[in-house]
């Protein structure tokens, strides 16, 4: 349900439709202005954490990265002094479990952005914490996960070029100039692989929300 009390009821993907229970929204309540509260007045949005996609936990309960692998994310935030709901929010490329866990197509990507398009603008974040590698291929372009995770850290993302993401985002990212931070995935079987470099990728993507943490 939306907030107003009115059930989501977008069509746009047959199979996506056809698997979810729900839709997920994004949690971005403390961000949000109440009710006689300037938009000047209200707490600013730290960090918004972007995946790629509800799992079966996120499905069942309407709310976004509560399952194992949401749970590792936010220790790690925590660990850095980074609170759900009250320094950052979640969200998610498509918002409805795909299939199996599959990943979304590239039309289940393009009818979902405009949703998230406008999810940042309400938002506003200071910077993007990008999980896995479908949230990093919207917002720094195509490319290996690895390779963005270099680029990022030899400067910051703010000077990314924004033509190089999904044109449904590029709008925002040339106005607001986010600082963009990818990372790997913190499902148990991606954050216990070994990156290029030899380490684990929970080694990898602890460093990424470091240097983030330093950034802002």
């Amino acid at each position: 349900m939306r907030k107003s009390g009115k059930p989501m009821t977008c069509q746009k993907c047959p199979s996506l439709c056809a698997s979810r229970t729900q839709i997920v929204e994004p949690d971005l309540p403390e961000f949000e202005c109440a009710s006689g509260t300037s938009v000047a007045d209200r707490r600013p949005c730290r960090v918004l954490v972007i995946g790629e996609a509800p799992g079966a936990d996120e499905d069942a309960q309407g709310k976004g990265f509560v399952g194992r692998a949401g749970r590792t994310l936010h220790r790690l935030l925590e660990e850095h002094g980074l609170r759900r709901g009250f320094d950052y929010g979640c969200a998610n490329i498509v918002r409805c479990r795909p299939p199996e866990n599959r990943k979304p197509t590239k039309d289940e990507v393009g009818n979902c952005l405009s949703r998230l398009s406008e999810t940042l603008v309400r938002a506003k974040p200071d910077a993007l914490l990008l999980v896995g590698g479908t949230a990093v291929s919207v917002f720094c372009g195509p490319g290996a996960l690895w390779g963005c995770i270099q680029e990022a850290n030899r400067e910051e993302y703010r000077t990314r070029n924004p033509l190089l993401a999904h044109q449904a985002v590029r709008e925002y990212l040339s106005q607001y100039r986010p600082l963009l931070v990818p990372m790997p995935h913190t499902s148990p079987l991606a954050w216990n692989r070994n990156a290029p470099d030899g380490r684990k990728w929970a080694e990898v993507g602890a460093e990424q929300v470091r240097r983030m943490g330093l950034a802002l």
